[in-house]
This record gives structure tokens, sequence and C-alpha cells, in this order.
């Protein structure tokens, strides 16, 4: 990347200094080298198209788990993206999985096909929003949106009632094919062992452990030991499966998980 900062002696050392130790909260410096220029009286900020000229050096982040305050706004019924499953912005969201070609420019990614609506622009433009140069940026009026196909192919529903009927289908014990950034995610209800078991016949995964998702942290502390070190995986923004030992079950538990998700291992995923 390429800065060009105009001001005073005393700024431009202050600048420097703070690039290091106010840079956004998922980038990191490999390497900085700096030179003083003459001034070119330079009016505002502005982020400049990419060159496509040069050496295609650039590093692309992994995608990286939604965070605090995009999950706020998910679950905040008065704000425009309640319930939004495509919600991201500068901190969070798909990078490397939706990149087509570098550099990164939402014209080299999956993004491409979703014009912005108005508000989502002025979000993007903005240097004070947290969705600056967000390349994902979307909404639900003009990013993309969740379908339900039966196994035939055909839509059952969509947007939010599709995410409805998918738990409901869930809940009732049945397999559900996310499809995903990275592919299909099969999903079944982890305390119902006949779906759990259904989906070991049809994957013929015999006793290879299932991965659990959880609602919370209090959620996995009830049924697994998580210390500190642990605990700070589990929250981080890379969001990885952490192997944690079990806590004996109490059968009678309506959440107890079922011991097919990982029948041959004292951890869960």
């Amino acid at each position: 990347m390429f800065a060009e900062v105009e001001g005073e002696r005393p700024a431009l050392d202050a600048f420097l200094f703070r690039l290091e130790i106010e840079k956004p909260p998922r980038s990191f410096i490999q390497s900085m080298e700096f030179s003083f220029l003459d001034p070119v009286s330079h009016r505002g900020f502005e982020i400049r198209e990419s060159d496509p000229g040069g050496d295609k050096t650039a590093i692309v982040l992994a995608d990286i788990a939604t965070c605090a305050k995009c999950r706020t706004e998910v679950f905040t019924p008065e704000n425009r993206r309640y319930r939004y499953p495509f919600t991201n912005c500068t901190h969070c969201g798909p990078r490397f999985s939706i990149i087509d070609a570098l550099p990164y420019d939402r014209a080299n990614t999956s993004m491409r096909s979703f014009a912005m609506c108005d508000r989502c622009r002025l979000e993007y433009e903005n240097p004070g929003d947290r969705r600056f140069h967000a390349q994902p940026n979307a909404c639900p009026d003009c990013g993309p949106h969740l379908e339900l196909w039966d196994p035939s192919g055909a839509a059952l529903a969509l947007r939010d009632q599709a995410l409805k009927q998918a738990a409901a289908e869930i809940r009732a014990g049945r397999i559900v094919a996310v499809k995903g950034l990275g592919g299909f995610h099969l999903m079944v209800d982890a305390r119902h062992t006949e779906a759990v078991a259904r989906l070991r016949s049809r994957k013929h995964r015999e006793e290879k452990p299932f991965a659990l998702m959880y609602p919370s942290l209090r959620a996995v502390e009830a049924d697994c030991e998580v210390s500190p070190l642990e605990k700070r995986l589990l929250t981080s923004a890379e969001c990885p499966i952490v192997l944690l030992k079990r806590l004996p079950q109490v059968a009678s538990r309506a959440s107890a998980i079922a011991d097919c998700v990982a029948p041959t291992t004292r951890t869960w995923g």
C-alpha cells in the first residue's frame, strides 16, 4: 500500500508514530519505508482506485468472524440489518473466500454482482464509518439473500423466512445443507441422536467426531471445561474449532449432547 500524507513536519512525525499503535484492529504492518517530499497542496482525504500494474504481492486476510458491533446490529429490531445474515464491516466478514483476483477490490470479488444501495454507498465512502471501503458491504435491500430449497431444488422459502424454516427443520431432526462461502456445511441438532446417526450413515463417517456450534460462551461452559486460554481462542476474531474436555453429561437434561457426536473421544470440538 502507498500512502501520501501532507502537513507540517511535527504532524508527519506524529503520524508515523501513531500508525503502528492506532492501525485498524485486524491489520498488521510487515514493513514500512518513508521519505519526505515537496508538498503538492492535497485537499481532504481520499482512497484512489488500485493501480492494476506491478507485481501482485498483496496479502489477503482469511475470513473473520462477525464482530461484536455487527452482531449487535443483527439482533437489534430497529436496525436496518436486523436478522440479515450477510452483515459485515471492515473489522469482520469474508475476505479470502470471496476474492477472484488481486487487488482486493469489490470488482474482483463475488460481491461485484451486487450494486450497493445509496445507504450502503454512503457508509462505504465515509472515512468516519467502520464500513469505509468494506468490500463485502451489503444490506437486505442490495445484498445477497437466503433461499431454502427442497431436495429437488425447488424454493420453499426466501430471506428471513428461509432462515426460520431451516432452523425448524433442524429442530425436527432433519439434515440441512448450508451452501456457504467455502462449500456445503451439513447441520443437524447435536442433541438428536437419530439425526446425528443418520448423518454419519449418509456420509460413511463411522467414528470421526463432528464439530459443535454453540450460541454463547456460557452455553459452552455448561458442557465443557474452558480454561482462560481456551476462552480467548473461542472468542477471538479467528473463531477456530477448539478441542475441550467434556463435563459429565446429565442424560435427563434436555440439552444433553448425543454421545454419537464424538463416540471415541473425551473431548468436543
